[in-house]
């Protein structure tokens, strides 16, 4: 892939098992683009469907982790000519929604990933980028780092899922005040309130997300996607029902190679050596 590309791929790990994605646009901040979040959405789509995948890490090049949407005309198309008989002086509302999607599905797609995601934050997170972030399971976070709810300034919520995830992530009145000021949080704001993983020097971003990213590779892929789906799928339930879907789930995991592996290597002490089925 051409360094000039708007986003980078890289498979790392011992096992090749970590795909490693840079945001790459340095001089707009990381700013996001249709094209950059088209690019994603296949990346993470292809993903989903390569068991070689054990982890993936998100992270920004240069100084700033994403400033949000690129908001210049020529970043993001306006919509797709409205139909014949569209009147000067209507309002395109299906064509603004369908323009919509092209963010909507690329953040779907993301919560849509079985593996562990992390976000190694090594700048600040804006807007959406901020929303981007809190969609990840795991933060490594610079101290370079700070983060906005940037859209209560311009009049808007936000819309990127960040309502739904930052509640979950940061606590209800945490969320709420970050939604409704729009001020910054900085990274040590942000380690308190309980969002990182890791808070760490900015020269030191790299290497800890991958030592985070290696013992993830080093797990049992079976037994971290299922986890990770009934964390996800069980959220709202009762614990009555989540230990129900667990019922169900369990005789599955337990027929896995992995699940014998992990066995027989406790029994001789020894680390094991997961395949993922």
């Amino acid at each position: 892939m051409s360094e000039d590309a708007p986003i980078l791929t890289e498979r790392r790990g011992k096992k090749d098992g970590i795909l490693w994605i840079t945001l790459n646009r340095p001089e707009r901040l990381n700013a996001l683009t249709f094209p950059l979040l088209r690019q994603m959405r296949e990346i993470l789509v292809d993903a989903r469907f390569d068991r070689s995948v054990r982890c993936i890490v998100i992270t920004g090049a240069g100084r700033g982790f994403c400033a949000g949407m690129d908001m210049s005309g020529a970043a993001n198309p306006d919509p797709d000519p409205p139909p014949e008989g569209f009147e000067p002086g209507d309002i395109d509302i299906e064509g603004a929604r369908l323009n919509f999607r092209h963010e909507t599905e690329t953040y779907i797609a993301l919560r849509r990933v079985e593996v562990p995601i992390i976000a190694a934050i090594n700048g600040p997170a804006v807007g959406a980028g901020f929303d981007l972030t809190s969609h990840c399971d795991l933060a490594v976070v610079s101290k370079a780092a700070r983060f906005q709810v940037a859209y209560v300034k311009r009049g808007l919520y936000p819309d990127l899922g960040g309502f739904w995830s930052l509640p979950r992530v940061l606590g209800w009145r945490k969320a709420m005040e970050l939604m409704m000021t729009g001020r910054f949080m900085s990274a040590e704001e942000a380690n308190d309130a309980g969002f990182c993983n890791a808070l760490v020097e900015p020269a030191d971003l790299e290497a800890k997300t991958m030592e985070l990213a290696l013992e993830i590779e080093a797990g049992s892929p079976v037994g971290q996607k299922m986890g990770k789906m009934l964390a996800i799928r069980t959220a709202n339930m009762d614990f009555d029902t989540a230990m129900q879907w667990s019922e169900s789930a369990i005789p599955l995991v337990s027929l896995s190679r992995d699940f014998r592996e992990g066995r027989q290597a406790f029994m001789e002490k020894r680390e094991a050596d997961f395949l993922g089925y």
